[in-house]
């Protein structure tokens, strides 16, 4: 394995996306957001170069969660409104980002894929303290990105007046285009890299679980630290371009409230 190297924030969809669907910026024991707030804050993430890579890397992460009215922005949900909010239930709709790989970062001969804009709708409740949440993002630059949707049950746990955990679970499913744009091999791909060519077809790509812990320095400064592991599975996991079906994740950083 390379020594761990610091780039920009870009990875695959799974590697930022779903290590802050776990990092919670609200106030501690708050329920949902206040109608007008503004979070910032910097983390520092160490995750795999690519969806089944073997190698790490370390990353800057911004963290960002504003909201103004129904509007928001949010580091892993990206850009727009709420159509239903209250305390337990809200539905979103916006724009996120899909992200793609540089050509470093994968097999030689495979080449990098570009970001793409996605559409989001996302819909969360709570149930007894627990947290149900469902996002569906289908692309709407590169169409041929495809549709990713992602899962995850949490329970916020507040240890103390200071300190929260939050462990969770979850799971993704992708359609065909998904899967064949991060995982598939078309043949100049196979001629260059000398690996098979493979077309995957939709299904569920990976389970994960991690533990998030919060920490509030001061009622306004917050320290959070997170740690996580997933599992390609299925057509995603059996591609050729997979070395590693069991990744890890981790990440610390700080966030400020004003």
């Amino acid at each position: 394995m390379n020594p761990l190297r610091f780039s920009r924030p870009r990875a695959s969809h799974l590697n930022i996306a779903l290590l802050l669907l776990g990092v919670s910026t609200a106030p501690i024991g708050a329920t949902y957001a206040a109608e007008n707030s503004v979070t910032l804050g910097a983390g520092i993430a160490a995750t795999p170069r690519y969806e089944g890579s073997d190698q790490y890397k370390g990353r800057t992460i911004p963290i960002v969660n504003a909201r103004l009215g129904r509007f928001y922005a949010r580091t892993e949900d990206g850009i727009g409104m709420s159509l239903i909010q209250s305390k337990n239930l809200t539905l979103d709709a916006g724009l996120n980002m899909m992200w793609g790989y540089g050509g470093d970062d994968v097999p030689p001969g495979i080449g990098g894929l570009s970001d793409a804009v996605g559409a989001r709708l996302g819909v969360s409740t709570t149930v007894a303290g627990t947290i149900l949440s469902v996002a569906a993002t289908q692309a709407v630059t590169h169409r041929d990105r495809g549709l990713l949707v992602d899962s995850r049950v949490s329970y916020p746990y507040e240890l103390t007046d200071r300190l929260r955990l939050t462990p969770s679970v979850g799971a993704s499913w992708a359609n065909e285009k998904y899967m064949d744009s991060y995982f598939g091999i078309n043949g100049t791909q196979s001629n260059r890299s000398g690996l098979a060519r493979y077309q995957p077809t939709s299904g569920l790509k990976d389970v994960s679980a991690r533990l998030t812990a919060r920490y509030a320095v001061t009622e306004r400064l917050s320290l959070t630290s997170l740690v996580g592991t997933s599992r390609l599975v299925g057509e995603a996991g059996d591609s050729p371009m997979v070395k590693q079906k069991t990744q890890f994740q981790t990440l610390l950083g700080g966030s400020y409230s004003f």
